[in-house]
């Protein structure tokens, strides 16, 4: 007989006897299925939901780091089964057609695709999303999107002008989600609208409009974002979001006036999606075992550092979900409310009615919280409160804008933190990047020069006798890189740190005892995945020197 679900999560230690009841209760009343129910709650990863599939179905899981997408047989299965039925043609081996699916007990749609496509199908366990994503980008590829656009730019009359800056607009948004961008900057220059894409952390010119286009598109974005379209010569903020044919696009954006007029970004917020298991955020295995140790103490203070744009909150929302249960109360404090999470009480902070961070934690403390995230440390009066309910029984996560672990000691000091409470709450800091890894499809190796072997030595590695080269293809878009991982420089408060902080020591002899006592500083993190064929050398060099 073939075991239930959640007899098997249960065996595998995803969930307990408990979790599995309350979420049978929900699955029972609303309809939903109780993996789905699971997932919702937050208690399992969607991982560790296929896992537990797989191991129901005795089907193989896709290795969605690893595989390399044949885009040549999209042609081979129609898109509106794709779509209709959730699966996506990866592979072609000896007349085996592999399959990806979130569902391997779909023998139906199984035996429809074998007869269409005269090939043997195997069917492998992949994420809803992954899958929605890749039929997403293969079949409405960037190129088809770009053929839209040059169609709405170049046309004379027929659609009229509101339609097409509407259409265009939404395009522009569209394309965002299929590069895989985190940012759309519309930048208005003399005779010209400069349309720019942050793929990876790094900004792409990818168009160039009329500048006729301009100001309606700002006057677009901004009525779909619920601002004020009636002054230009203050910047605004607003929340867009944007119902697409794959899922909702969340988008927050911001105007600020310019001598040649408004310049717009977009973020495009990914909530959950980007927000997973720690293990793969690219710490290496002794940081990311000292990270959890720090985790998983009942109080104390855990800081995340680094430039905007680095991942902190990534990591610390990553750190959440592993440490939440139906056991504790989590509170997040934030500026603005990025990942939406369930069973986690989430709240944006708003100056302008008087709620900042300080207020919002000084209220949150009274509502009787175990965990608590404070989005950012901007001033003395937020830090010390965040220290002192550290010291109060509770584990406080947050971040501040340092280069790294040790400055960071030093940047709280200069707030007017008061030094003893810093050295007795402090926990741990974790300073942290993000580098792009090289695409898997398209690198290539060559012997590593005596010069780069020099670089490793003075860094205390023995150099590898191969680095890679980026080369660049259509699947990294000629960039040469696909997707970024972490550096991570995580640096423990021992004994002997507490004492340089209550003495003012300066941040280079914390970082030495830092060192000493097992901290990897980033730019050798950096190396170290340039050695493992992770990233290349030049990368290194841009991102953690």
């Amino acid at each position: 007989m073939k075991k239930r679900i959640g007899d098997i999560l249960i065996e595998m230690g995803f969930i307990d006897r408990d979790e599995l009841e309350k979420a049978a209760i929900e699955s029972k009343k609303t309809g939903v299925m109780l993996g789905d129910v699971l997932l919702r709650l937050d208690w399992i990863t969607e991982e560790q939901l296929q896992m537990a599939i797989a191991l129901q179905s005795g089907a193989q899981m896709v290795d969605i780091s690893q595989v390399n997408i044949d885009s040549s047989l999209i042609s081979k299965i129609p898109e509106n089964l794709a779509r209709g039925h959730g699966i996506f043609p990866f592979a072609l081996e000896d007349n085996i057609l592999k399959i990806a699916t979130s569902n391997p007990f779909d023998v139906v749609t199984k035996d429809t695709i074998g007869r269409m496509t005269n090939h043997q199908i195997a069917t492998f366990l992949a994420p809803k999303k992954w899958i929605s994503n890749a039929i997403e980008l293969y079949y409405k590829t960037a190129q088809s999107i770009d053929n839209d656009i040059d169609r709405i730019v170049s046309s004379e009359g027929g659609e009229d002008a509101e339609n097409k800056t509407i259409r265009l607009a939404d395009l522009l948004l569209e394309k965002a989600y299929v590069l895989g961008s985190s940012d759309i900057h519309l930048v208005p220059d003399i005779k010209l609208l400069r349309v720019y894409y942050r793929i990876d952390g790094v900004l792409h010119q990818e168009y160039l409009f009329p500048i006729r286009f301009h100001q309606s598109l700002v006057t677009r974005y901004k009525v779909m974002g619920n601002m004020d379209i009636a002054n230009p010569n203050i910047p605004h903020d607003g929340r867009i979001k944007y119902q697409w044919s794959v899922e909702e696009l969340d988008f927050r954006v911001s105007t600020f006036p310019t001598q040649l007029g408004e310049t717009v970004v977009l973020r495009l917020l990914m909530h959950t999606s980007v927000v997973g298991d720690m293990a793969g955020l690219g710490l290496e295995k002794e940081d990311l075992d000292r990270f959890r140790g720090a985790l998983k103490r009942p109080y104390g203070f855990i800081l995340a550092t680094g430039p905007t744009g680095s991942g902190k909150t990534t990591t610390l929302y990553s750190a959440l979900m592993e440490i939440k249960s139906t056991f504790n109360s989590v509170m997040t404090i934030e500026d603005p409310i990025e990942y939406v999470i369930p069973a986690i009480r989430q709240t944006a902070v708003n100056p302008k009615a008087g709620l900042t961070f300080a207020n919002a934690l000084r209220s949150a403390m009274r509502q009787d919280p175990d965990i608590i995230l404070v989005g950012e440390i901007r001033d003395q009066e937020t830090a010390e409160l965040a220290l002192r309910s550290s010291i109060t029984g509770h584990l406080v996560l947050s971040t501040l804008h340092t280069n790294d672990a040790a400055s960071s000691i030093n940047r709280l000091i200069d707030l007017g933190v008061n030094v003893n409470i810093l050295a007795s709450s402090l926990t741990m800091i974790v300073a942290q990047r993000l580098i792009r890894r090289i695409c898997p499809q398209c690198f290539t190796t060559s012997p590593i020069t005596p010069k780069e072997k020099e670089v490793f030595v003075e860094n205390g590695l023995r150099p590898p006798d191969q680095l890679p080269r980026p080369q660049g293809c259509e699947s990294c878009f000629h960039t040469g890189y696909k997707g970024r991982t972490g550096i991570f420089e995580v640096l423990s408060a021992n004994r002997e740190i507490e004492e340089l902080i209550i003495t003012h020591a300066l941040a280079s002899s914390i970082e030495e005892v830092g060192v000493k006592s097992g901290t990897q500083l980033l730019f050798t993190q950096a190396l170290r995945k340039a050695a493992n064929q992770i990233t290349s050398l030049e990368e290194v060099f841009r991102v953690a020197v």
